[in-house]
C-alpha cells in the first residue's frame, strides 16, 4: 500500500509539472501572438538596413542563464547567424519593395575572414539587381571594413577612422608562472606542429610554431589584401607601405584618421550622421530627409515564408559548430551523440536525397570525432551523397569527421589539416608541498595511483599516454589515407599537427574544392541529379524548455536547442581522452589560477589558432 501511494504521488507531482509548463508554454505563446499581431510589414521603395549585432556564428549558441526555479532569467549572447544574414540579403536582390542596402556595421564584432567572405558574395550578388549598396559608420574595424568595402559609396565621420592593421597570432606563455607555482605540466603529443600546449611548457612560440603561422597568416593578409584591391582598387603594395609606416602618412594629412582614410581611397566621404541621412534619401528621391526602412531583422520576420516553393527532394543541412565533446551538446559545441542522432535522421529521410555538413570546429574529442565519422560513413552507405563545407576553421577533429566525405569544399582562408593528437596534465604536488600538504600512499600495480593533480604521473601510466597518443594519431592518418585517398606515408607528411589554409590544403589534396557553402549545396544537389530541392536545417530535436526558449526567442531559427544538457567534462585531454574528474577539476582550476579561464577555448583546443583580425 505505501509503495502504491509513493507511486502515486509522483505521476501526481509530475502530472502537475506538465499542466504548469504547458500552461507556461500557452502563456508565452498567446503573448507572442499579440507582440507580433501588428508585425511591420515591409514598406515599399525601401532601405534595407544590414545591421548585424556581435559574433557572426554559424549555429546560435547558449543564453548565459538557464530557466531556474526561482524565475525565468534568459539573456542570449549578442550574435548574428551567419546564413540568415546571407539569405536575407540574396531574398532582398529580387524583392522589388527594397530599393537599396545600407551597411550598419559598428556593432558587428571582430569576424574571420572566410565569414567575411560569403557576406561579400551574398553583396555582391545583391548589387547586380542594380541596386545601390552604402556603408555608413563612425569608425570601421578591419573586419567592418571588409564588408564596408562592397558598397557602392563609403561614408565615415570625419572625426572616425578606418583600423585595418593586419592580422597577428600572439600568445600569453606561462611556463615561468608556473615554475614559481611549483606546478609541472606533463605533455604528450604526437606532431611536430601540434602547439595547443605551448604557453603551459614555453616562454616563447617556438619555430614550428612560428614556420606554420607565418605562412597562415601570408595567406590570410594577401588575400584580405587582393579582396579590397578587387572591390575598392587598393593597390595591396600601397596599404603595405603605409600600414608599416602610419605615422608617416597621418602626419602628411594633418593627423586626421578620417582624412587619411579618404586620401588612400578606403572611404568616398567625409560626413556626419545628418549629411549622410541626407545623401540616402536624395539617393532614394525623398528630399524631405525622411525614407522609408526596415532593419535586417525585421525584415527576416517579416519575409518568412514569402515566395517560398517547398520541393519533395530535399537537401539536409547539418552544422557542426563549435568544440567536439562527447555525448549530447547544445548548440555552439559539436555532441558526438547529438551529430550522430542528425546524421541517422538524414539517412532514414526519404525526402532527404544528399547531405550538406558545414564544419567550423576546432576539433576536441577523438572519441566523440570517431562517432561522427561512423555515422557519416553509414550515411553514404545508403546512397545519399554527403558534402563537406568548410567555415573559418575545420581543423583536427573537425578534418576527422570530414575526411569520409564525397567531396569536401573551403575557402582559401578557411583554417584546416591539424592532424595530430596531444593531452597535457598538470601536476600542483610541489606547491602543494611548500604549503606543508603532502601526498602518500600505495597501490596494488604500477599504475593504481592514476590520474591525480597531487602527485606526479606514474611512469607506467605516462607510457600509457604516450602509446595511447601515438595509437589515435595513426588512426588519424588511416582515417585521413582511405577517406582522401591518399597514400598514408603521403598524410604523414602533410600531418604532424599542421594547420592548412583552405588554399594549401587544397593544393595538397586535403580539400577537393575552394569555394562557398552554397557551391557545396550545389554541387551534393549535381551529386544527387537533383534540378529542384529545398534546403532543409537538421536541428536537434527540442524539448519542453527548448520549446519555452523558442516561445521568449520568437523564431524557430533562434533556439537554442539542449541548453539543458549537462556538460559530462569542461576541459578534454584532447587526444580524445576524457580526463578523470579530479584531473577535469584541477585542469579548470590551473587555468583560473594563471587567468586562462577566459582563454580556455583558445589555450585547451586541438588546434589553437588564434588570429587577431
Amino acid at each position: 500500500m505505501k509503495k502504491f501511494f509513493s507511486t502515486l504521488m509522483t505521476w501526481l507531482d509530475r502530472l502537475r509539472r506538465i499542466l504548469i509548463n504547458g500552461f507556461f508554454v500557452l502563456l508565452l505563446r498567446s503573448v507572442r501572438v499579440v507582440i507580433t499581431a501588428d508585425q511591420t510589414s515591409v514598406p515599399d521603395d525601401a532601405a534595407l538596413v544590414i545591421n548585424p549585432v556581435g559574433k557572426i556564428v554559424e549555429e546560435l549558441e547558449l543564453p548565459s542563464s538557464a530557466l531556474v526555479p526561482s524565475g525565468l532569467n534568459v539573456s542570449a549572447p549578442n550574435q548574428t547567424r551567419l546564413h540568415d544574414l546571407i539569405a536575407t540579403i540574396r531574398y532582398a536582390a529580387n524583392d522589388s519593395r527594397i530599393r537599396l542596402i545600407v551597411l550598419k556595421l559598428d556593432q558587428m564584432d571582430a569576424t574571420s575572414l572566410p565569414k567575411l567572405q560569403e557576406i561579400r558574395l551574398a553583396i555582391e550578388d545583391f548589387k547586380k539587381s542594380e541596386k545601390m549598396v552604402i556603408a555608413v559608420g563612425p569608425n570601421y574595424s578591419q573586419s567592418q571594413y571588409y564588408l564596408a568595402a562592397t558598397a557602392d559609396q563609403i561614408f565615415l565621420n570625419p572625426l572616425g577612422a578606418v583600423a585595418i592593421s593586419g592580422f597577428a597570432v600572439y600568445r600569453n606563455y606561462f611556463k615561468d608562472l608556473l615554475s614559481l607555482l611549483h606546478i609541472d605540466i606533463q605533455l604528450f603529443k604526437a606532431g611536430e606542429y601540434k602547439s595547443a600546449a605551448e604557453p603551459l611548457v614555453r616562454n616563447s612560440m617556438s619555430d614550428a610554431d612560428q614556420k606554420s603561422n607565418k605562412q597562415m597568416l601570408e595567406v590570410l593578409w594577401a588575400e584580405y589584401k587582393d579582396d579590397l584591391a578587387k572591390m575598392r582598387a587598393i593597390k595591396p603594395e600601397r596599404m603595405q607601405t603605409v600600414l608599416d609606416q602610419p605615422s608617416k602618412y597621418l602626419a602628411q594629412h594633418g593627423n586626421s584618421l578620417a582624412d587619411l582614410a579618404k586620401a588612400e581611397g578606403l572611404v568616398d566621404t567625409l560626413a556626419d550622421d545628418g549629411n549622410i541621412e541626407s545623401y540616402i534619401s536624395g539617393a532614394m528621391g525623398y528630399p524631405s530627409g525622411d525614407y522609408p526602412s526596415i532593419d535586417f531583422k525585421g525584415y527576416m520576420s517579416a519575409v518568412n515564408g514569402e515566395g517560398v516553393i517547398e520541393h519533395k527532394d530535399r537537401i539536409g543541412i547539418i552544422t557542426a559548430s563549435g568544440m567536439i565533446l562527447d555525448g549530447k551538446q547544445p548548440p555552439g559545441t559539436v555532441g558526438g551523440e547529438s551529430m550522430q542522432a542528425m546524421l541517422e535522421q538524414a539517412r532514414k529521410d526519404t525526402n532527404i536525397k544528399a547531405v550538406v555538413i558545414r564544419v567550423d570546429s576546432p576539433g576536441g574529442s577523438a572519441q566523440a570525432s570517431e562517432v561522427i565519422r561512423a555515422a557519416v560513413k553509414r550515411l553514404k552507405a545508403s546512397g545519399k551523397p554527403v558534402v563537406v563545407s568548410m567555415g573559418s576553421v575545420a581543423a583536427s577533429g573537425g578534418y576527422w569527421l570530414a575526411a569520409p566525405a564525397d567531396e569536401i569544399w573551403a575557402l582559401p582562408t578557411t583554417i584546416t589539416g591539424s592532424i595530430g593528437a596531444f593531452g597535457v596534465l598538470a601536476n600542483a604536488g610541489k606547491g602543494l608541498s611548500k604549503l606543508g600538504i603532502h601526498s602518500d600512499g600505495l597501490g596494488t600495480t604500477a599504475v593504481a595511483a592514476g590520474i591525480r593533480g597531487d602527485r606526479p604521473l606514474p611512469d607506467e601510466l605516462g607510457k600509457v599516454m604516450q602509446l595511447s597518443i601515438d595509437f589515435i594519431y595513426q588512426r588519424f592518418l588511416t582515417i585521413v589515407s582511405e577517406g582522401r585517398n591518399i597514400p598514408k606515408a603521403k598524410v604523414a607528411e602533410l600531418a604532424e599537427g599542421r594547420v592548412w589554409t583552405g588554399l594549401d590544403a587544397h593544393r595538397l589534396g586535403l580539400v577537393d574544392s575552394l569555394g562557398s557553402f552554397d557551391d557545396a549545396v550545389a554541387s551534393a544537389a549535381k551529386r544527387a541529379n537533383l534540378e529542384t530541392y529545398s534546403k532543409e536545417w537538421i536541428q536537434q530535436p527540442m524539448g519542453l524548455r527548448e520549446l519555452l526558449l523558442v516561445e521568449i526567442f520568437g523564431n524557430a531559427d533562434s533556439y537554442f536547442s539542449g541548453i539543458f544538457y549537462a556538460m559530462e567534462s569542461k576541459l578534454l585531454a584532447l587526444t580524445g581522452i576524457s580526463l578523470p574528474a579530479q584531473s577535469i577539476q584541477h585542469a579548470a582550476k590551473l587555468a583560473e589560477m594563471v587567468g586562462l579561464s577566459d582563454r580556455a577555448p583558445s589555450v585547451f583546443t586541438i588546434c589553437n589558432v588564434e588570429v587577431t583580425p
